[in-house]
């Protein structure tokens, strides 16, 4: 039997999911809506779902055993195109997919709005006003460079076509190699060096997973060309930070745009705040209005596959991370 020939329950795991809930009751009439707005309350609220969708709370850990230990789980839907924070899981046992392909277009405005703040050296300009003073100086511009994505995927391929929009050469790095729409050149692994010493922008798209953690180091930041620029939407593990604030501080960057880091929220203490040359934002390139209401058409999408038995969109390897 089908789950759309019977009752069943979905949770939904989220501060606040008022907007979207009657998009995810209309699209499943037989489901029962079970929502926890508490972390606390998971293990006992859900307790009989059979799916759940599950968002992050801000400045809480995800509660990973306490899902895995739902014992009529089958499905998790989550919020996000990164799953670190599910890992590991069995497949065998349950089915997680993932939010990518949402995302792709804020994030893709993210990298090239905070270049042209970096370039432009908007913050001058906005200290010039307060000041009453008029003052030119040249800038450097986009058209013309070379933009290096390592981790070439959904985000990746987006970020690359509004990057070739503005003039630039995309090359991309991606565990499959292999030619990639909307960007000029893609390479395997083995490429990264050829990349990262080829490109005056470096923007890291990749997903956190055992291979990824920490693979950017202090050898892979020599590669870079000095002066170069780099932008981190993925996540925060994947950077040595230690290796990236000596990179900064000594100059051979020209500045980076950090959106993710290894400890979230970002520690008052952190020397990242004061640098110069580092523009901090609070994980919020992915976070577009409204995102909430994507990630439950994609959900309702995948409940409709669910209910006829038809294989779900965006299903996560957990051998490869994503």
């Amino acid at each position: 039997m089908t789950a759309a020939a019977r009752e069943f329950n979905v949770g939904i795991y989220d501060r606040d999911p008022d907007a979207y809930l009657p998009l995810i009751q209309e699209a499943v009439p037989a489901a029962t809506l079970r929502v926890c707005r508490d972390p606390d309350e998971l293990a006992g609220l859900a307790a009989d779902v059979e799916v759940l969708l599950a968002f992050k709370f801000a400045g809480k850990a995800f509660p990973r055993d306490a899902v895995l230990g739902l014992p009529r789980l089958r499905w998790v839907q989550l919020a996000s195109a990164g799953c670190d924070h599910m890992l590991p899981f069995d497949a065998s046992r349950l089915c997680v997919t993932n939010a990518s392909g949402i995302h792709g277009d804020a994030m893709s405005e993210y990298v090239l709005g905070t270049l042209v703040h970096m370039l432009w050296d908007l913050p001058r300009l906005a200290a010039q006003q307060r000041r009453h003073h008029w003052e030119k100086f040249d800038v450097p511009t986009l058209s013309g460079r070379t933009m290096g994505i390592i981790g070439a995927g959904h985000v990746g391929r987006r970020i690359g076509q509004r990057a070739r929009a503005f003039g630039m050469r995309v090359l991309g790095v991606r565990r499959a190699g292999g030619q990639v729409d909307g960007i000029d050149e893609t390479f395997g692994p083995g490429g990264l060096e050829h990349v990262l010493t080829a490109s005056d922008v470096v923007v890291v798209t990749l997903p956190l997973t055992e291979a990824t953690r920490g693979s950017i180091g202090t050898r892979e930041l020599k590669w870079l060309r000095p002066g170069a620029w780099l932008v981190n939407v993925s996540r925060g593990g994947i950077i040595d930070e230690a290796a990236l604030l000596d990179t900064l501080r000594s100059g051979a960057l020209a500045g980076a745009a950090l959106d993710v880091f290894a400890t979230e929220p970002l520690p008052a203490g952190s020397p990242f705040w004061d640098l110069p040359n580092v523009l901090v934002t609070p994980h919020i390139a992915s976070e577009f209005a409204g995102w909430p209401t994507a990630v439950a058409r994609l959900f309702c999408e995948n409940l409709a596959r669910w209910t006829r038995g038809e294989p779900l969109v965006n299903v996560v390897d957990p051998a490869l991370g994503y």
